[in-house]
């Protein structure tokens, strides 16, 4: 039996939007609930250290911690069974170890830094491990991005420069796992639940993405410019978490990813 369907267009009111609302800043209770989180999950797994790496694009998981990702270079953040931290970084980030959200000591790894930066007090990456507490005989979990599912042989999305130095300091690769699951686990990850403070903290974020995307829809018209779209989509000059997109008709002319001079028209 068909169904007959009647469709109505109807004009609505705008949704409210908060423009310029205040930003949220995680309470120091709050960051010190997601470390001890993260240190019961690293006793259930029978881990001593936890090596989590961060660069500018894959910093989630140190930043969860931190308060901040690097900028430009890697970075390592070294945790203890014992909740203690160790901030192993590059010449250009030294500086916002003393503003972490967690405090721990900080360590010097000039080999992190960008190319042709001052190399002076170079050590080993292994020797700084070492020094961070990661020794052979414990068992050692190194924190990436991915989780690898469906893999029958463990994977480490580090840089194999790093790998081989964790391998080192931990007296081989047999006391070595991929444990990123501790974080992003769909099951069990520790970042799969928020507090009451992380949603406030995340909807600030949200607020933003979906006033500028209002903002951006509400602009498109024939005869204006992908780039008119695509600046209307930038926030109070917040870092944006994903690539924003402002494309019309055919995409990647020339290679190019992003909002162009292409004037927006009809069909």
């Amino acid at each position: 039996m068909k169904s007959h369907c009647r469709y109505v267009l109807k004009k609505i009111p705008p949704p409210h939007v908060f423009r310029h609302a205040r930003r949220h800043f995680l309470a120091s209770e709050t960051m010190k609930q997601r470390l001890a989180e993260i240190v019961r999950l690293m006793r259930l797994q029978g881990l001593n250290h936890l090596v989590i790496y961060a660069d500018k694009e894959h910093g989630g998981n140190f930043e969860y911690l931190a308060g901040f990702i690097p900028r430009f270079e890697e970075a390592l953040l070294v945790v203890s069974e014992k909740g203690e931290l160790t901030y192993i970084m590059g010449n250009e980030n030294l500086k916002l170890v003393p503003f972490a959200r967690l405090s721990g000591a900080c360590l010097h790894a000039p080999v992190f830094s960008l190319p042709n930066q001052p190399m002076e007090n170079d050590r080993p990456l292994s020797a700084l491990l070492a020094r961070a507490g990661v020794m052979p005989g414990n068992k050692t979990g190194v924190v990436g991005w991915k989780l690898f599912t469906g893999q029958q042989t463990p994977l480490f999305d580090v840089p194999a420069f790093i790998f081989e130095a964790i391998k080192q300091a931990a007296g081989g690769a047999e006391k070595v796992i991929n444990a990123t699951g501790i974080f992003i686990s769909p099951e069990y990850g520790a970042r799969r639940l928020n507090r009451a403070d992380e949603i406030a903290f995340y909807e600030y974020g949200a607020s933003l993405a979906s006033g500028a995307m209002l903002s951006a829809l509400d602009a498109v018209a024939p005869g204006k410019t992908e780039k008119e779209i695509g600046q209307l989509l930038m926030a109070d000059g917040q870092p944006n978490t994903v690539i924003t997109i402002a494309a019309t008709g055919d995409r990647f002319t020339h290679a190019n990813l992003y909002p162009s001079d292409k004037l927006i028209q009809r069909g």
